[in-house]
């Protein structure tokens, strides 16, 4: 495994320099295409001007309202107003408008009254949570992910089928077919993925291995890692709410350490491309395509002695489904959980189903919980007692909210951490969090932090930066519930006005990769590379609007072509229109 650590950890420094080199070449193509890319060529006349008339005769393109988060999301703050800028430099009227979280999500997913917005989202490690969440038809509910409002017959068909074809290698074949489907459609428009490096110091801890997603807060690094003493301390910036693994899944921070406190049937590996491998289980072993049987480990104990017990496991599953509504819907194939004896597990399924094992056994509301402490009581009764007993491989001391949080490591357990001690401490902000890694109170942060922060400790001969691509994307949102993105060619013509490779350098300072396919490259075996793609060039995107019949008044004011029908908007936005 020591040599599967360094391979990983040679990789995730790699990648970064990688992103640099890849911008300098795109920008330097870039900048031979926009010499060129008048109609005609040199000394001829553009699209724009071939179609600017004195009074046009189709309606006005109505004003774009463009949704964003505020400073709080810095690199999409600085991003989304770039791209605004682009969108008015093509002919766009658009008002644009930056809000508080809250605000900015109930304009989003509760009330949908924005024409375009930008997000980061989308994580996991299974393709099917994007795909599925960002343009269903059963997502278009209230709160839902269906942000775009998408509807598509063949669309539905095609998630239905990957989720029920188990073989990775036909299911792979569909979600590249999905990926293709959602760019040439411009459901949404990739942007970035973000490199989420960690700071570490290397005067003080070994054996460090980032991961996919979760960085240094990642599972696999967390029992690897080793310290001199015995003790590592780690600090971030995000609120700890509780370690509830039922409901309290709120923040990232909340997931980082339940995943350390308990234990999964399964977990992803990255030693197997991000594929889930047994980890409370022994064994996982599919029956035709509707049944597993599962091994528990023999020995494994709660934290408080007692045996963990296929009894446990069915209860785990029957208690999730009923207090958490996320967990039912991912579990809705399963149909019985049986335990066979103390250490055997068998889960017969309604259907075939691709995502039992990446989101359901190893997904991030998959926390195998103890019969004896749970049964019985609520949630609430668990956090207000703080009595979190888990079988993972680090036990729960101590936790003071907004301070600190003390977790040992338990003995016996499969995977025990080379560490007996670990110290999550937390900061008021981001620069709290470089300046105490800096200053040498804690051993690293284990959560990600601002490229000038980040840039400011690279300088430091003692802290390495462990590189972490995410899961979620950035991505840009034509709401198509509306005009003037219910237009086909708006959407086009939108996709070519994203700075990708100046958003990379600029405003991620390099830590971001540019991506073409609506899932992070992060995850190599389902991302489609071969999509189509939509470079940045302003001339292009005036070609597509003028070549869909779109025209320019002398004031550069941009009208819908003379023939269209303005598309009603959908009288309600949780719902496909009829």
């Amino acid at each position: 495994m020591v040599g599967a650590n360094k391979h990983h950890e040679t990789a995730g420094r790699r990648r970064r320099t990688h992103s640099r080199r890849r911008f300098l070449r795109i920008a330097g193509a870039t900048g031979v295409v926009g010499t060129i890319g008048a109609v005609g060529g040199a000394g001829s006349v553009s699209a724009r001007e071939a179609a600017t008339v004195a009074q046009p005769e189709g309606e006005p393109v109505p004003e774009l309202v463009y949704e964003n988060l505020d400073p709080d999301a810095p690199l999409r703050f600085w991003y989304g107003e770039q791209h605004a800028n682009r969108l008015r430099e093509v002919g766009f009227d658009v008002d644009y408008n930056t809000r508080a979280l809250d605000a900015h999500l109930e304009r989003v997913f509760t009330t949908r009254d924005f024409d375009y917005t930008v997000m980061r989202w989308l994580d996991g490690f299974d393709p099917d949570r994007a795909l599925r969440d960002i343009a269903s038809e059963g997502t278009l509910e209230e709160g839902g992910g269906n942000v775009p409002g998408f509807v598509d017959e063949e669309y539905e068909e095609m998630l239905a089928e990957q989720r029920s074809t188990v073989d990775e290698a036909s299911r792979q074949e569909i979600v590249f077919e999905m990926q293709e489907f959602m760019v040439d459609d411009h459901v949404i428009h990739p942007i970035v993925v973000q490199d989420r490096a960690m700071p570490f110091r290397t005067d003080r801890v070994s054996n460090v291995s980032g991961m996919l997603e979760d960085g240094l807060a990642g599972i696999w690094n967390m029992v690897q890692i080793e310290t001199e003493d015995g003790e590592l301390s780690a600090a971030s910036h995000e609120d700890l709410t509780n370690l509830d693994p039922v409901t309290g899944l709120v923040t990232r921070a909340n997931r980082d350490m339940i995943t350390l406190v308990y234990d999964r049937l399964m977990h992803v590996d990255p030693d197997e491309d991000f594929l889930p491998v047994p980890w409370a289980a022994e064994a996982v072993e599919w029956d035709g395509d509707e049944a597993l049987d599962i091994v528990l480990r023999e020995g494994a104990e709660w934290h408080d002695g007692e045996p963990v017990t296929a009894d446990d496991v069915a209860f785990s599953f029957e208690y999730h489904d009923e207090h958490n509504p996320d967990f039912a819907g991912l579990a809705e194939n399963v149909d019985s959980v049986e335990a066979e004896t103390d250490l055997d597990v068998r889960i017969e399924l309604l259907q075939p189903d691709a995502i039992m094992e990446t989101r359901v056994l190893a997904g991030r509301f998959a926390s195998l919980i103890p019969q004896h402490v749970w049964e019985g009581r609520e949630p609430d009764d668990i956090v207000a007692e703080q009595d979190y007993v888990g079988s993972g491989p680090f036990q729960f001391e101590e936790m003071s909210l907004g301070e600190d949080l003390r977790l040992s490591a338990h003995e016996g357990h499969h995977h025990e951490p080379n560490v007996d001690e670990f110290i999550r401490v937390e900061t008021a902000d981001p620069s709290g969090t470089a300046s105490v890694v800096e200053g040498g109170a804690v051993d690293m942060a284990n959560f990600d932090l601002p490229a000038d922060q980040l840039t400011a400790l690279e300088g430091d001969p003692d802290i390495e930066l462990e590189s972490a691509l995410m899961t979620s994307i950035h991505y840009g949102v034509p709401n198509r519930r509306r005009e003037p993105f219910a237009h086909p060619a708006v959407r086009e013509a939108t996709a070519h006005t994203i700075p990708r490779e100046e958003i990379v350098e600029i405003g991620a300072d390099g830590f971001a990769e540019v991506i073409v396919a609506p899932l992070s490259p992060g995850l190599e075996f389902w991302y489609n590379e071969d999509v189509t793609e939509f470079p940045y060039d302003l001339e292009r995107a005036e070609q597509v609007l003028a070549d869909a019949g779109f025209e320019w008044d002398e004031d550069g004011n941009l009208f819908y072509p003379p023939d269209y029908e303005l598309q009603e908007e959908w009288p309600d936005p949780h719902e496909p229109p009829e």
